[in-house]
Order: structure tokens, then C-alpha cells, then sequence
């Protein structure tokens, strides 16, 4: 699209003139400051907004380092401190969001409600709502209806922390309104827009399918389901999750019974994205692990992959350097293979050769963009929503395209081929002469990816919330609210870390709560977590009974296990 081509000038000028500012033309004011704007445009600011929205879920060690990890879609090879529950201060991931993009997105909404520019009020809304939606689904409690005053005249520089339930229902609230103001406009607010290029349209399926993931997160989890330990005398069962707010389903199913008046995502088309054009504007993954190898794929995801022979795995990872010799001219890449680091390992660093690092597509393109929500996802929902409400038509036909629109978001076309690709140290990265076919009906019919095959609606539930997770590779925080809500991969929860720091407390329910705030903030902060019942040992993260003071929507217990399962190369 054109404003993807004029990106880099977009997102140059939106910095040049938040950061630096411009003199006045008036010559008997030229004794105000050149570095303080006298009125930036709304659009502008906006453009700034949606990057560090976009940097914080993706692009910063939020999610190499821990969620990433956390979640078991990524390990580290190498540093491996975090991928062992061992945090360093996580305040900035709380703080900067408050301080940068929201505060920015207030300014937005207030220029834009006083011009009556309803298309970009609506997208600003729906940002601030997707921002508040991170920190409650990470920290649970935090500050909202009282946030971002600080900076007005007697404003509120302690406010209070809303519940999560709370929070949850303003936010639907919010998006309800976003898709209101943008269905009374056909008004294209400009290529400052760097993701949907200002379109109403696209914002508004954009506001609706956030609303499906927050009505989804918040509607139950009604199975048991056994989980096969290491130790076979200690497999867990566990019961069904209630659904925290009782209206979800009935909520789900008023959007999808009306497109008209709440358009969803319909196609790949759709995705929320951020597209990079390249220096000084490149892939955040792309900046941070380009000349690193201390950053690989999960053995958790590998194997999974590798069970259904999922050709997402030549994308999700490079082959591990010691199953091919690119110096042999009899090499005819018959042995090529892949083999995942175990998360949490005792192991200081990898043996690099026998290790698959992370995708080139993935982690060594600087134009590979970055996803806030995708059409996969949405489907994905529904088919959970179909299989809550006894729909198992639907339910099958929604995981199925699900499936296939991940494939193609990932370049596996159905009827075509896959080739795996490979980098080594700072040379660029290359494609193998070998390929791989993909084919979707193959795919559908594998035994631990068919529909029918499954014995039971727990295990339909199963299918779905893994092939989520897999589909959301590289979207760390969502796959890790997902694993939290669901307890799917089931793997996750079927061995200790070899080296946790925390033994026996199983995967964090949550991460600890700003350092800054305990200290300028600390009484609200104290109330809020008295509230939630949070234990002040071992981070705050952990909940000793396994289900107390996690998230208003986690209403399942998860297996805490106990016995580790060392990798064996």
C-alpha cells in the first residue's frame, strides 16, 4: 500500500517533531524555546503512539527474554537467567507505557474530540484500549480511571488501582464507543495512520476483534483435562474454569450475528500490523538478535511442530548446523533436522550445532512485520466460542481456518513448498536448496491435528488452544496470557524447570509490580495488592496454592509439577 512505501518519512517527521519542535514564525516571539512545539497535529502524535504501542508488547525484552521464553515458543541458548523465572527490574514495562504512548494517546483524544475528527478518535481509543489491556492482563489490578491526570493542572499524581473486572468491562465499553464514532465516518484520517494507512473501516474490525479476545479471555474454560506428568503416579486432573464475566459468550455471539454493525477481521488482509521500512527503522527482533545466538526456538515448540509435520517449522526455526554440511557437494540435505533448547535448562549455554536458533524470516529480516492481533487469532475465538456453546460445526470450520490463515500468514501455501533458510554469525541469511510440500487436507487429516479424531470436547479445546499458540509465534505476551487462561500446551505443565529459581511454584501467574510505584505510589499499590491476595515472596509472581491471586479471568488451576525432564541431545 502506498503509505507503507512512505513509512520511513511518516514515522521520521512524527519523531522530529515530538522530540526537537519548531521556532515560531512570529519574529516577536523568537524568544520562545525552538525544542518545545507550540501545537503538534493530533495525527503526528499519533503516529508515534502506535510505534511505541507496537515496541512495547513486541518489540522489547518483554518478549525475548521472558514471555517469549515463558511461554516455551522461544529459549534462550545462552544468558538463560530470565528463561529460569530469574527477573532482573521489570518497572520499565510498567512505567513506559503510562509515561510514553498513553499519555500521548490522551493528547490525541483530547485535540480530536475538541476538532470533532471522529475517525482518528476512535483509532486512538482503540490503542489505548489494546495498552490497557497489556497491563491488565500482565499486572491484573493497575491503575486506570484515575491514570494519566498527573501532567493536567491538580491532577491526580497517586491514583488508584481498578480492579481487573472493572477494567474489563470499561475497556469493552471503550471499543464499543470506538466502533460507534468510526461507523459514523468515511473520513480517512492520513497516512500518519503507519497501520492501517487511516482507514475507518479496517479500525473499526480492529476494535471488534479486540473485544472477541477480551469477552474470550474472560468467558471460562468448562473441561477437565489429565495431564501426563513425568512421574505417571502423579498425572493431574484438573477441573473446569468458570467464566468470569457470565455475559461473554452471549456478548461473542451478538458480534458475530451482526457484521453490519461489528465488523471482524475477515482475512489475512485484515491483521493489525506494523510493517518496517528498514534502517533506521528495522524489525526490533531483527535489531537485537541479529549478531546474537544466545536466542533459539523452544524444545516444546519444536517438537510440537515436528509431531504433525507442521511445515511451520522451516520458518519458525533454521535446522541445527550439524544435520547438513553446506561444504560437502554430495550433501543432498536427507539428514536435516531441528532440535529445540529446553526451556529453563541447567545447561550454562547450548552446544550450538546440535540447536535450532530462531527463523530468519522471524529474527534476521528487517523488514518482518510485527502483529497485534491477526485473522488466525479471531478465528481461533470463535472456534472456542463455538465449542463452549455445543456448536461443533462451527467450531470445526473456525479451527480449521484458523489453521490454514496461520499458514499462509507464515508463507506455507497450500499446494506449494517451504524452504528451511539459515544464518550463520553476522553473514546474511540464506535459503537450503531443499524444499518441503505443504499440503492443508494432509495436514487436517494428521492424527494429533484432526477434528474428529479427537475423543471429547476437552480435547477439541486442546486442539484449538495449541494450534493458537503455535500460530502466535513471536507474540510472547498473548501466547503467554493464553497458557495462563487455558493451561494449553499441555507440556508447559507437565515438568519442572531443570534450573527454576523457584522450584515447585510451577509457571508465574503474573510479573511483579513496578519499583517506582512502591515508592511514589505505594499505599494505592499496597491496597491493590492486599486485594488481590498477592504473596509478597518469591516476586510477587507466584501463587504458593496455585490458584490464589492469579488474574480475575484465570479461573482454572494449572498443574504445579515437580519432577524435571532433562534434554537429551
Amino acid at each position: 500500500m502506498k503509505y507503507l512505501k512512505n513509512i520511513r518519512n511518516i514515522l521520521l517527521v512524527a519523531f522530529l517533531i515530538l522530540g526537537i519542535g519548531s521556532c515560531t514564525k512570529d519574529f516577536e516571539e523568537m524568544n520562545k524555546s525552538p525544542n518545545k512545539p507550540v501545537d503538534v497535529p493530533a495525527i503526528n502524535i499519533f503516529t508515534n503512539a502506535i510505534y511505541n504501542s507496537f515496541n512495547s508488547e513486541l518489540g522489547s525484552w518483554l518478549q525475548h527474554t521472558y514471555l517469549g521464553c515463558w511461554s516455551q515458543q522461544w529459549t534462550k541458548v545462552q544468558y538463560v537467567d530470565e528463561d529460569r523465572y530469574e527477573t532482573r527490574d521489570m518497572s520499565g514495562y510498567f512505567d513506559g507505557p503510562y509515561s510514553g504512548q498513553l499519555k500521548n494517546l490522551t493528547i490525541v483524544i483530547n485535540k480530536t474530540t475538541e476538532e470533532g475528527n471522529n475517525s482518528l478518535l476512535g483509532a486512538a481509543k482503540i490503542m489505548r484500549a489494546w495498552n490497557f489491556m497489556r497491563l491488565t492482563d500482565l499486572w491484573g489490578d493497575v491503575p486506570y480511571s484515575e491514570a494519566l491526570q498527573g501532567f493536567q493542572a491538580d491532577g491526580i499524581i497517586k491514583p488508584k488501582y481498578d480492579t481487573q473486572e472493572d477494567i474489563y468491562m470499561a475497556l469493552l465499553a471503550e471499543l464499543e464507543e470506538a466502533n460507534t464514532l468510526l461507523a459514523g465516518t468515511t473520513v480517512n484520517f492520513g497516512s500518519g495512520d503507519i497501520m492501517y494507512g487511516g482507514d475507518p473501516v479496517k479500525w473499526r474490525k480492529l476494535a471488534n476483534s479486540l473485544k472477541l479476545r477480551l469477552l474470550n479471555r474472560c468467558a471460562g474454560t468448562p473441561w477437565s483435562f489429565t495431564y501426563d506428568m513425568v512421574d505417571p503416579q502423579s498425572d493431574v486432573t484438573t477441573t473446569p474454569g468458570a467464566a468470569a464475566y457470565a455475559g461473554a459468550d452471549a456478548d461473542i455471539a451478538a458480534i458475530l450475528a451482526n457484521p453490519t454493525q461489528y465488523p471482524v477481521f475477515e482475512s489475512n488482509g485484515d491483521d493489525a500490523k506494523l510493517v518496517f521500512p528498514g534502517l533506521p527503522y528495522r524489525n526490533w527482533i531483527f535489531s537485537t538478535l541479529y549478531s546474537r545466538t544466545d536466542q533459539g526456538i523452544s524444545q516444546t515448540m519444536v517438537n510440537w511442530l515436528k509431531d504433525r509435520n507442521d511445515p511451520r517449522l522451516h520458518i519458525y526455526a533454521q535446522p541445527m548446523p550439524s544435520s547438513y554440511d553446506l561444504d560437502d557437494p554430495a550433501e543432498d540435505f536427507s539428514g536435516l533436522d531441528y532440535n529445540g533448547f529446553q526451556n529453563g535448562s541447567s545447561e550454562l549455554s547450548a552446544y550450538f550445532p546440535e540447536v535450532s536458533l530462531i527463523g530468519t524470516a522471524i529474527a534476521y529480516d528487517e523488514y518482518a512485520p510485527v502483529y497485534l492481533m491477526t485473522y488466525d487469532e479471531v478465528e481461533f475465538i470463535k472456534a472456542e466460542h463455538y465449542l463452549r456453546v455445543a456448536n461443533d460445526g462451527a467450531a470445526q470450520d473456525a479451527y480449521e481456518a484458523g489453521i490454514e490463515a496461520s499458514m499462509s500468514r507464515w508463507k506455507c501455501n497450500d499446494g506449494g513448498t517451504v524452504s528451511p533458510s539459515y544464518k550463520f554469525g553476522a553473514s546474511q541469511a540464506a535459503t537450503l536448496p531443499v524444499s518441503y510440500p505443504v499440503d492443508y487436507a494432509a495436514y487436517l487429516a494428521h492424527p494429533l491435528v484432526d477434528w474428529g479424531a479427537a475423543p471429547d470436547d476437552a480435547h477439541k479445546f486442546q486442539l484449538i488452544c495449541e494450534q493458537r499458540w503455535a500460530a502466535i509465534y513471536g507474540q510472547g505476551v498473548q501466547a503467554y496470557n493464553e497458557i495462563r487462561r487455558t493451561g494449553f500446551p499441555e507440556r508447559v505443565f507437565e515438568y519442572e524447570l531443570e534450573a527454576t529459581v523457584y522450584p515447585d511454584l510451577g509457571l508465574p501467574i503474573r510479573i511483579w509490580y513496578s519499583a517506582s510505584e512502591e515508592t511514589y505510589n505505594g499505599e494505592n499499590l499496597a491496597d491493590a495488592k492486599n486485594r488481590q491476595n498477592i504473596e509478597e515472596a518469591n516476586e510477587s509472581m507466584f501463587s504458593t496454592d496455585g490458584i490464589q491471586s492469579q488474574m480475575w479471568w484465570h479461573t482454572r488451576k494449572n498443574p504445579i509439577p515437580t519432577e524435571t525432564d532433562p534434554q537429551e541431545f
